[in-house]
C-alpha cells in the first residue's frame, strides 16, 4: 500500500483527466491545482466502496498471480510524475478496479487515460484494468476469498499518439508552471 497521501508538487496518473482538461476555470480544476502548489491539502475521500477497493487490492493481485509486484512507484522529475502501480509482473501493468457485481463494468475515459500515462510511465504496452465485482457482504466484510468467477480481465491498447499529442504538451505546460509556483497561462 502506498502510504505517502501527499499530492503536491507531482503529478499521478489518476490526476489525467485534470493534466488534460480544456476547461481550467472550473472549481474543482482550481482545487486540484491548489493541491499541487501545495496551498490546500486533499480532501480525504473516504467512502464504503473506496475503503473496500483498497482492503480487497492485494488479494485479488494475489488471485491473478501472487509473484505480482505490488504498490511499485516510478517518479519521472522531468515531468514532476509519480505513478504509482496496482501491481505489475515481467513488464505487464495490473491495475486493479472494484465494482459492484450487480452492475457491468466499463473501461470509462478516466480509467483509459490513467492507464495510458501508466504505461507511459512504466515504458511498457502491456495493462491489463483487472475488474472484480464485490457482492453486497464484501463492502463491510474483507475477510473471505476472491472468487475467480467474478475477476474480468481488460486489455488497454498503448495510444503513442495520444501520449504525444495531447498529454505531454498539456503535462509540459503545467510543470513549468508547478515550478514557478503559479497558476498555467
Amino acid at each position: 500500500m502506498i502510504t505517502n497521501h501527499d499530492r503536491s508538487g507531482w503529478f499521478g496518473a489518476s490526476d489525467t483527466r485534470f493534466v488534460v482538461a480544456k476547461n481550467r476555470d472550473t472549481k474543482s480544476w482550481l482545487n486540484w491545482w491548489s493541491v499541487k502548489l501545495g496551498l490546500q491539502e486533499q480532501p480525504e475521500l473516504r467512502t464504503e466502496a473506496i475503503a473496500a477497493g483498497t482492503a480487497w487490492e492485494h488479494k485479488i493481485l494475489d488471485a491473478v498471480n501472487p509473484a505480482i509486484r505490488k504498490d511499485h512507484q516510478i517518479c519521472i522529475e522531468k515531468y514532476r510524475l509519480r505513478v504509482n502501480y496496482d501491481g505489475d509482473l515481467n513488464g505487464t501493468i495490473y491495475e486493479v478496479k472494484t465494482h459492484n457485481f450487480l452492475k457491468e463494468f466499463a473501461v470509462t475515459r478516466p480509467y483509459w487515460t490513467q492507464a495510458q500515462v501508466e504505461m507511459f510511465a512504466m515504458k511498457t504496452d502491456k495493462l491489463y484494468i483487472v475488474a472484480y465485482g464485490l457482492i453486497a457482504e464484501e463492502y463491510k466484510d474483507y475477510s473471505g476469498k476472491v472468487d475467480d468467477g467474478r475477476l474480468d480481465y481488460f486489455k488497454v491498447e498503448y495510444d503513442r499518439g495520444w501520449i504525444q499529442k495531447e498529454y505531454l504538451p498539456n503535462l509540459k505546460e503545467l510543470c513549468r508552471a508547478l515550478r514557478k509556483g503559479r497558476f498555467p497561462g
